[in-house]
């Protein structure tokens, strides 16, 4: 459940990013200008959204929900047998209209084709509220939690509900395949779907799994989605476990096909391990508890259909399902959420009061300072925001221009997500590790840090930037040791060196002695690896000393992998010559030599002259 709830609540980037900050003076967008945080309320960034529901603390352009360590990118190997829930959703409550309900066994004529955020749900004998704020929905005490459903329109609530509170989650992963479906009305036409209003030219749709208040909009679905993700959870509230209160709602918003349809959900520990058993909700079993007209769109948002209906089933999960034991539910940090390519997701939702909120916030270089609110979260010398890869130019290592109301840049997101909570560019992870580069000293896996392929310094060889311990100020970056310029680019290909990974200069065909003819050019070559420079040197003193050689004289192609001697003569009998190698881009053993060629000088054995030749001793 842990796990659901994380996975879900990395789904949340809001539940997520509720965890504690630090409050301290830090650079705002404005490059003069220095905020004092209220540590009452703080806003670290100054961008006057509070850190408390700001997606990204920092500015720097990755969302909090990455850098607090919400969502693993490792699978767990294969997962054990599932269970499957009977927990089905026979009724369901929603805005739409102002109040519409449909019930299993009494499905409502009108489907709804327009916003419908979910008020209230109903699992074998209670019904539950959802949190979301209507006028159907009533609180007798006042407490912040409705406690009836006024069904009937009259201003009186005639239906009790439990007191509970539910939030859609939040995908990190980026959904960018699949079908696109919403309510039928929302483009504002009800004969033909003009477009999406969410997405636009391959943006991810990850918005459609949390629109509306609390992200329980049931106008919007995704098909055909087939995945798995994991996600890191701060733990489940042990109260929950087995109070018979529903803890997860699943949904599945489109026809399903005649093959398996289902959602299984998994629990793990911090180091991978599998607790409990598996719950799976299968589709097929689950009934209709309502109907909804909709438009389709395709991935590229072609039209694929419209104003065609769909099927509404919801069931849900309690905690106790998983099987753990005691120790076991104190164990379970990774969420493990799998959904067939036939399952068509709604929203995913947790119970408020079943999970702890998000994940712990990582400081990946251990200065103290949360990835969330660190410019440098591995202390490498390079911005997070250079590290990231979305190329957006910054002040002071943030990002500043417009920010909505989830706390993103929007310099980072399409212009059809702003205040989604989404981003428009994949976070650089160049090695594909899955150690993003803003966490890794060495993003490409080269062997050599990214401090010193950066052009920066790192004498205790730690892989931090400067001699540690180091100081850093309140925005975590490191303080007198330089730094946080624009990364070398040793082989001006413009790609980064930290970002591409090097070697040391190979020799894979050696020069070997050469034999040339005096007055006759001759050329001596090397095939090498991972070189961007050659140097040919020469010893005349039989080796104790070589010394670089000029394009002048007699020599050409001295910085090739050619060496060309142009007009040998006699005198150079014996030379002896030997190339060294530079990898500019590989900073860590930049350089290595071939081995030494003799030159041997000869007399051409036949001189032909006026059609006469002549053999020479």
């Amino acid at each position: 459940m842990t796990y659901t709830r994380f996975f879900l609540g990395v789904f949340l980037f809001a539940l997520l990013l509720l965890g504690s900050k630090s409050n301290v003076d830090l650079f705002s967008n404005d490059p003069g200008k220095t905020y004092s945080i209220d540590y009452a309320n703080p806003d670290t960034d100054g961008d006057g959204i509070p850190d408390d529901i700001d997606q990204d603390d920092d500015n720097d352009g990755i969302p909090d929900i990455f850098e607090d360590g919400c969502e693993t990118n490792t699978g767990f190997g294969s997962p054990p047998s599932s269970n499957t829930t009977t927990n089905y959703v026979t009724s369901i409550y929603t805005d739409y209209n102002g109040f519409w309900s449909s019930s299993v066994g009494s499905l409502n004529p009108q489907p709804y084709d327009n916003t419908s955020t979910l008020l209230g749900f109903t699992v074998g004998s209670n019904t539950y509220a959802t949190g979301v704020a209507s006028a159907r929905m009533i609180d007798n005490d006042s407490n912040s939690y409705f406690d009836q459903i006024d069904t009937d329109g009259n201003g009186t609530g005639d239906l009790n509900v439990e007191k509970t509170s539910w939030t859609a989650l939040k995908p990190v992963t980026k959904i960018q395949s699949g079908i696109r479906l919403e309510g039928r009305a929302i483009d504002g036409n009800l004969s033909d779907a003009t477009g999406p209003t969410l997405t636009s030219g391959g943006i991810p749709f990850n918005p459609y799994l949390y629109q509306g208040e609390r992200g329980l909009d049931m106008a919007y679905a995704i098909a055909n989605i087939g995945n798995a993700w994991y996600f890191r959870l701060g733990g489940t509230n042990t109260p929950a476990y087995g109070d018979g209160i529903m803890d997860i709602l699943l949904t599945q918003g489109a026809q399903i096909s005649g093959s398996s349809n289902y959602n299984r959900l998994h629990l793990l520990d911090e180091n991978g391990n599998y607790l409990g058993n598996g719950v799976e909700v299968n589709w097929n079993n689950t009934p209709i508890v309502g109907n909804s007209l909709i438009d389709q769109y395709n991935v590229n948002d072609s039209r694929s259909d419209r104003n065609v209906k769909k099927n509404i089933r919801l069931a849900a999960v309690e905690l106790s399902e998983f099987g753990l034991t005691a120790a076991e539910r104190a164990e379970a940090v990774i969420f493990r959420l799998e959904i067939s390519a036939n399952a068509d997701p709604v929203f995913f939702a947790v119970n408020d009061e079943s999970f702890s909120t998000g994940c712990s916030p990582t400081d990946s270089d251990g200065d103290g300072l949360a990835n969330g609110l660190d410019l440098d979260s591995d202390n490498d010398g390079i911005l997070d925001a250079e590290e990231a890869g979305h190329g957006v130019a910054t002040v002071n290592g943030r990002i500043p221009g417009p920010v909505g109301t989830d706390g993103i840049p929007d310099a980072v997101q399409a212009a059809s997500q702003y205040n989604n909570g989404t981003i428009n560019y994949n976070i650089a992870d160049s090695d594909n590790d899955t150690f993003l580069n803003y966490t890794s000293n060495d993003s490409d896996s080269d062997g050599c840090y990214d401090t010193l392929e950066a052009g920066f310094t790192d004498p205790d060889g730690d892989g931090y930037l400067g001699n540690s311990p180091v100081t850093i100020n309140a925005s975590g970056l490191v303080m007198g040791q330089g730094g946080y310029t624009d990364p070398a680019d040793g082989n001006t290909n413009t790609v980064p060196d930290y970002t591409e990974a090097g070697n040391t200069p190979s020799i894979s065909v050696a020069p070997s002695n050469t034999i040339v003819f005096d007055g006759h050019p001759g050329n001596v070559p090397i095939t090498a690896s991972n070189t961007t420079q050659y140097q040919w040197q020469v010893s005349t003193d039989g080796g104790s000393n070589f010394t670089d050689i000029a394009n002048l004289g007699p020599y050409s192609g001295t910085d090739t992998d050619t060496l060309t001697i142009n007009d040998p003569d006699l005198g150079m009998e014996g030379y002896l010559y030997r190339v060294q190698l530079y990898n500019d881009a590989y900073v860590c053993s930049p350089s290595s030599v071939s081995n030494n060629i003799a030159l041997n000088v000869r007399v051409q054995s036949m001189i032909t002259n006026r059609r006469i030749t002549y053999r020479v001793n």
